[in-house]
């Protein structure tokens, strides 16, 4: 169990180093990344549910953000019922943009995705997906017993 664990962990990890490969040639930051892949699904987001949902530090998107803002990439519009709390929208000259910058990232996507889906099903997908809320509950689990350091059960 263990040898497949690290095998799964390894190529989670070569497949964000391949991400931060492509971001280094891009000259922007991981978290610039996936603050515009997030926005790119022409859907608004708040910057909370962009920091929990992408693991980008809360400081982190407000600082893209507001520079975005200021670039004339995004909008704010305020989300009704929620005092401080802005929806964040691509302008059409941010769609333009995160179209041209990752349109490189989706086709090396598209291509990687249809070469495994001749050999694999789409339920490779749903398996990863489980496989993170599963580690998600079995490490709540571990909680206090985690903390001891022993590694043994």
């Amino acid at each position: 169990m263990r040898e497949k664990a690290r095998r799964l962990i390894r190529a989670l990890c070569n497949i964000d180093e391949v991400y931060y490969l492509n971001e280094a040639k891009k000259k922007v930051s991981d978290a610039e990344l996936c603050v515009m892949y997030a926005l790119d699904d022409g859907k608004p987001h708040s910057q909370r549910e962009i920091s929990r949902e992408w693991l980008v530090a809360k400081t982190s998107v407000n600082t893209i953000v507001k520079r975005w803002e200021k670039e004339g990439l995004v909008t704010m519009v305020p989300i009704p019922g929620r005092r401080r709390e802005m929806h964040i929208c691509l302008t059409d000259a941010g769609r333009s943009y995160a179209r041209q910058f990752l349109g490189f990232l989706y086709r090396a996507e598209d291509r990687a995705l249809e070469k495994t889906l001749e050999q694999y099903s789409d339920s490779f997908i749903e398996v990863i997906e489980f496989f993170g809320a599963s580690l998600k509950e079995a490490f709540d689990e571990e909680g206090e017993c985690g903390e001891n350091g022993s590694g043994s059960d």
